[in-house]
């Protein structure tokens, strides 16, 4: 699954070039938090790695949050979904592909986000991170359907 990797990487390089864009501290600290998150992840040591997993889950619950206060809902969704994955992983809950087949709804709400709100949007830079892991998920779950083929 090194293609998950580079999925998530592509996401995080289009994120960091839009962190000028970004104008609250607390999204630029998130947005730094989830690009060091993603930098982790190579290294092998277990406990980087475990710091990068966890890292990545209380950055998403907190944007999450953060937008869901502001009223901003679909950036709130496309957060959540994040986080939602990151806890089904973490709890090793049944149901992760229908979890894996609905980041359909967050990929679909980042594509009309660029499409009709793109000039406006303070998180675009968060939320373009976001929607390139949830598009790396979703990716799992057709490379598991295919295997099935």
């Amino acid at each position: 699954m090194a293609y998950q990797k580079i999925i998530v990487g592509i996401g995080v390089l289009l994120g960091l070039l839009l962190l000028r864009r970004t104008k609250p501290t607390f999204l630029k600290a998130i947005l730094i938090g989830l690009a060091i998150s993603f930098g982790l992840t190579f290294f092998t040591e277990k406990l980087l790695v475990n710091i990068s997993f966890f890292s990545f889950g209380i950055l998403t619950l907190g944007f999450s949050i953060h937008q869901g206060i502001h009223k901003k809902w679909r950036n709130f969704i496309i957060g959540l979904f994040a986080f939602l994955s990151f806890l089904w992983s973490l709890s090793h809950w049944p149901l992760i592909g229908e979890l894996r087949f609905l980041m359909i709804i967050p990929i679909a709400l980042y594509v009309w986000t660029l499409v009709k709100k793109r000039e406006t949007e303070n998180g675009l830079s968060i939320i373009t991170i976001l929607a390139w892991y949830e598009l790396s998920e979703f990716l799992i779950l057709m490379e598991q359907w295919a295997q099935l083929v």
